[in-house]
This record gives structure tokens, sequence and C-alpha cells, in this order.
């Protein structure tokens, strides 16, 4: 029970950082304040090989938990 709890707002807290800072980045480009994206271009440009493996990583962390298995309780069919 503790460990989803912990599970769950970690997550939740993940997902709170990126809308966070998603907000940042268009107020920025509103207002004309420097976006985090300028900070991190130079970055990718510098170190394309950690760059790939972090979206490698990142998007298969989030196909597992966007599309994992197709049972449970909000399946569309049940487990046979």
């Amino acid at each position: 029970m503790v460990r989803g709890s912990l599970f769950s707002w970690t997550v939740t807290a993940l997902f709170g950082v990126i809308t966070l800072l998603l907000a940042f980045e268009s107020w920025a480009l509103l207002f004309g304040v420097k976006p985090i994206s300028d900070y991190i271009r130079p970055a990718v440009h510098s170190y394309p090989g950690y760059a790939f493996v972090i979206a490698v990583v990142v998007g298969m962390l989030l196909g597992h938990f966007l599309w994992g298995p197709a049972y449970g309780p909000a399946s569309p069919a049940p487990k046979k």
C-alpha cells in the first residue's frame, strides 16, 4: 500500500514539475525572457550521444507507463 502511494506521489510530482517548466517556457516566450530551450539546445549539440540516450530512456519510460499491458481493472477485455 505504501509503495503504490509513494510511486503515485512521485509520478504526480514529476508531472507537476514538467507542467511548471512548460508554463515557464511559455511565459518566457511571451515576455522576451531567455527560455529553457536556449539552455538545452547547446547542450544537445555538445553531447549528442548523451541526448540520444536520454531521449530513448524517456521514450521507453513514457511508453511503458502510458501504453502498458492490456490487462487490469481498466482493460477493454478480461485477462485470459
